[in-house]
């Protein structure tokens, strides 16, 4: 509950959140992606990954044991990074999805330029998929 109302709180006071999510092929906002009942979010307690969409465009969303364990931050990093996948974020070789963490201020420049994790963020640079 505390990474969703962090995230509508995002949508709401970080315009760069919005824009980003935009600029994805599914060309929703954050905060029409956290208005939309359709979207399913759930608690997977055996995954093996902090979260997973069903499909890119997909609408059902799996927040793992593991992300849990990390932290309510790493929970809201993990929603954000879900939703873009839900927004048309594409899976695999592309960093899209991860780089909505850094657009709604859970991340560091630095991070993105070096390419070296900060472990006091939400966002990892090094995530691809």
């Amino acid at each position: 509950m505390w990474a969703r109302t962090k995230a509508i709180w995002i949508a709401k006071f970080k315009p760069s959140a919005d824009v980003y999510f935009r600029s994805l092929p599914g060309a929703r906002s954050l905060s029409d992606l956290l208005s939309d009942n359709s979207i399913w979010i759930n608690y997977h307690p055996t995954l093996m990954a902090y979260g997973q969409t069903d499909a890119v465009g997909g609408n059902e969303i799996a927040i793992s044991a593991i992300s849990r364990r990390m932290g309510r931050w790493t929970v809201l990093g993990t929603l954000v990074h879900e939703l873009a996948h839900v927004d048309g974020a594409p899976a695999g070789s592309s960093n899209a999805a991860e780089l909505a963490v850094l657009a709604c201020g859970m991340g560091k420049a630095r991070e993105r330029s070096t390419g070296i994790d900060d472990p006091y963020t939400p966002y990892d640079p090094t995530i691809q998929g």
